[in-house]
């Protein structure tokens, strides 16, 4: 009876180096605030469009105020939700820090520039601050690396 031999059980794989880790987060940070900027930069505008309609004596039904607020939460949860879930499609694990940093600082980042939005219709943040952004944002994904099991 012939007898067979079971490979040996491997090892688990190892997290990925540093640099691997960076470079998925650096990708995923600035596909993120592209879309973002993008989501952003809409919402702005159709504030920029109630306010002139509210200033010409003809609203068009909502407030502006509510368009720029909108559209600061929305361009917050999508930041979010893009590092989250593209960090997970290129397997990545424990990346909560990075999501949680990347929110709060896009949101700091949007507050602190927003007058540079808001100065023409689909306005463009400085590239200073958005480099910054994804620098810091794809730095902390080295923080909390996935444990060895």
């Amino acid at each position: 009876m012939p007898t067979t031999t079971r490979p040996a059980a491997s090892a688990p794989a190892a997290p990925p180096a540093p640099a691997v880790r960076f470079g998925k987060a650096f990708l995923v940070t600035v596909v993120a605030v592209a879309l973002s900027h993008v989501i952003l930069s809409d919402g702005l505008f159709v504030s920029l469009v109630g306010q002139a309609a509210t200033n010409m004596g003809a609203g068009p039904g909502y407030s502006s105020d509510v368009s720029f607020t909108s559209a600061v939460v929305n361009t917050t949860l999508t930041m979010a939700l893009v590092l989250w879930v593209g960090m997970r499609l290129l397997r990545e694990r424990r990346v909560y820090l990075m999501v949680l940093v990347g929110a709060v600082g896009w949101f700091l980042t949007v507050m602190a520039n927003v007058d540079d939005l808001l100065e023409r219709a689909y306005g463009l943040m400085p590239l200073a601050s958005m480099a910054l952004f994804v620098l810091v944002t794809a730095l902390t994904a080295g923080l909390l690396r996935p444990v060895r099991r």
